[in-house]
């Protein structure tokens, strides 16, 4: 299959047109389609209609708002961290990260599946940078009990979950690492905030963990359906990305009716613990119920479900049985999944009970 990017045009929360056709979707990474929420789009077009689009600099000359202030404040509550910083996407803000820390780390532990931004990040930094096998807790520990003298400053990098297989990290397991030889825990939690924890808090609060040794790099684009990157953590690991990184001051200020957009939909997560579960307790199930019908995928309460196939005839056989359901096909080719593509379906916390049993009964039909 071609490596041929699609061109779709959303008519409401579940569905997509595609040449013309509509179809169930089920892909993407807006879990609670927020994106359509009526209080985001009013909060965003009145934010526009009063400050305008952008506030016309860099956020270290003429363009910080107050509206900055206020989502990053926000971001720091939601979190339960001391304070956060905004950047256009979460790909500046892992990069802006690891461009500041040359001095305040001597040792990157990276995951050997991570996403490019922290590749690339761990890169730029020009730090000593220690691939480690996937989720391999006990490599990382025994690696770092063999830290020389001058090396024993470390940071332990990893995604919450992954957006090709879904399964969650073993962050408590890092978190002890951390906490017991004095490291770090960064965790770019753009498929995990929102969607895991009893409302919505991430890693930190599915697993119960101390937010000292702690920081989250994410996004607002996934769960939260609006748009922009951010850090957050204490004040000593935020502040030196705020004064030095050349990613943050050399981005032009972060749209300011996406700053109104942000802070809404934080604020509707923060109230809506029912939303997240619904999620958690959706995805369980029917991860649940297709691993009954043969189908190799990990049970986790995220809402990523991947499918890949060894062969080509296979993947047409599942592209047309989803066609014929109605279902669009959302077959992709992304950095660090299979270089021959796999399906990747998402599933969302506005997917009704009938849409859902729709996209069991297409998958059901393959076995």
């Amino acid at each position: 299959m071609k490596n041929q990017v699609p061109v779709l045009k959303a008519l409401d929360p579940t569905h997509v047109a595609f040449e013309e056709k509509v179809y169930l979707f089920f892909g993407g990474y807006d879990y609670h389609r927020l994106s359509w929420h009526p209080d985001i789009a009013d909060a965003l077009n009145h934010a526009a209609r009063t400050y305008g689009l952008n506030s016309g600099g860099s956020r270290c000359t003429t363009g910080n708002h107050p509206l900055h202030l206020k989502l990053e404040k926000a971001l720091a509550q939601f979190f339960k961290c001391e304070d956060a910083l905004l950047f256009p996407t979460g790909y500046l803000a892992n990069l802006a990260f690891f461009e500041s820390f040359k001095k305040q780390i001597d040792v990157l532990y990276i995951d050997e599946k991570s996403h490019p931004s922290l590749k690339n990040g761990a890169y730029i930094s020009g730090l000593e940078t220690r691939i480690y096998p996937h989720m391999d807790a006990k490599y990382i520990e025994n690696d770092v009990k063999n830290l020389p003298k001058d090396k024993k400053r470390f940071l332990i990098v990893t995604e919450g979950t992954w957006s090709v297989y879904s399964t969650i990290v073993p962050a408590d397991r890092y978190m002890n690492i951390a906490e017991k030889y004095n490291g770090m825990l960064l965790v770019d939690e753009a498929h995990t905030a929102g969607v895991l924890g009893k409302t919505g808090r991430g890693i930190r609060e599915h697993f119960c963990l101390s937010s000292e040794r702690y920081l989250i790099s994410g996004t607002l684009s996934k769960a939260f359906g609006t748009y922009g990157g951010f850090l957050v953590g204490s004040k000593h690991w935020i502040e030196p990305v705020r004064n030095s990184s050349h990613v943050f001051h050399g981005s032009s200020a972060f749209p300011l009716p996406l700053c109104a957009a942000g802070l809404k939909a934080l604020e509707i997560i923060d109230h809506s613990a029912d939303r997240v579960q619904k999620l958690q307790k959706t995805s369980l199930e029917v991860k649940q119920h297709l691993q009954e019908q043969g189908f190799h995928i990990p049970l986790s309460p995220t809402p990523i479900i991947s499918i890949l196939f060894d062969h080509l005839d296979h993947v047409e056989k599942m592209k047309s049985l989803l066609i014929k359901s109605g279902i669009y096909p959302s077959y992709i080719f992304y950095p660090g999944g299979p270089t021959e593509g796999y399906f990747r379906f998402a599933l969302s916390s506005a997917h009704s009970e009938e849409e859902i049993q729709t996209f069991l009964t297409s998958l059901s039909q393959y076995i």
